[in-house]
């Protein structure tokens, strides 16, 4: 079966809608920035890409399932709302610290969001809590 991009586009905007954010948050298919991630299709492979400047690979990924691409990309997505939703607790609650331990609880919930089993596997095995770009 060919994987075409708008199969990968339908999923996207699936899960862009169970986490209330726009779809080019979750997707993109060409680096846009540095460290940025994307997606390429080529046939039956999917590619998730981290690209830095000039577009140099820093790292690839490739699977065959549509799932496992989808979990990488909500692991990554999930990790930057997440990060984001501490930064926004900081500025709100200067006198509170938080910490990873609070970030990855906020993942977790986002992951429940859109598949039980990605979010036990990060809470369970904490493999979740940094993002793939850097892991």
């Amino acid at each position: 079966m060919t994987i075409t991009v708008s199969g990968v586009m339908i999923a996207a905007r699936d899960m862009a809608a169970k986490l209330e954010v726009s779809v080019r948050r979750v997707i993109a298919f060409s680096a846009c920035s540095d460290f940025s991630t994307y997606v390429d299709v080529d046939g039956d492979d999917f590619h998730w890409i981290v690209a830095e400047r000039a577009g140099r690979e820093v790292k690839r990924r490739t699977t065959r399932s549509l799932d496992e691409l989808m979990h990488w990309l909500a692991v990554e997505v999930t990790f930057h709302m997440a990060w984001e939703w501490g930064m926004e607790q900081r500025s709100r609650f200067p006198e509170r610290e938080v910490i990873g331990t609070d970030r990855l609880a906020r993942q977790v919930e986002l992951l429940r969001r859109l598949d039980g089993s990605w979010a036990a596997q990060a809470q369970e095995g904490h493999v979740d809590a940094h993002s793939p770009a850097f892991g």
